[in-house]
């Protein structure tokens, strides 16, 4: 309460003293005390362990989104070298003819990890690249 009758009077002076650093302390040690507060009721304990648990999980799939990015990468630079030249030859011989991403899908390590991303995880448009693949 006190520190918000001091940033009415400060407010209502004039005097902009929202970027001073007492100011902001006093608003932090105001939050601090709700979280404090809000630590009493029983009925959040549950909410918190759950929050909890989201934090501890985030880190999991942040390691493993890593994992995924690596393996994706490796896979990606064997497909550039040895996918790349069939997708040409079956590009040349008009294929794709509609699709203007489908030449330069394995072109280099960023286009085939895109694709890979495309094909794999999202699951979009798995047989147009892969399909006219297997068959040649």
């Amino acid at each position: 309460i006190v520190t918000g009758s001091i940033e009415y009077i400060l407010h209502w002076t004039g005097l902009e003293m929202s970027g001073s650093g007492i100011i902001r302390v006093m608003r932090l040690c105001r939050l601090l005390r709700l979280i404090r507060v809000m630590r009493l009721f029983s009925i959040l304990k549950e909410l918190r362990k759950l929050l909890l648990m989201m934090g501890s999980c985030f880190k999991t799939l942040f390691w493993s989104f890593l994992l995924l990015i690596l393996a994706m990468t490796i896979w990606a630079t064997i497909a550039v070298e040895i996918v790349n030249p069939m997708i040409l030859d079956l590009s040349d011989n008009g294929e794709w003819s509609d699709c203007t991403r489908c030449r330069r899908s394995f072109s280099s390590v960023f286009d085939a990890n895109i694709t890979f991303f495309q094909t794999i995880v999202a699951g979009d448009s798995w047989g147009k690249i892969a399909i006219p693949v297997i068959e040649a």
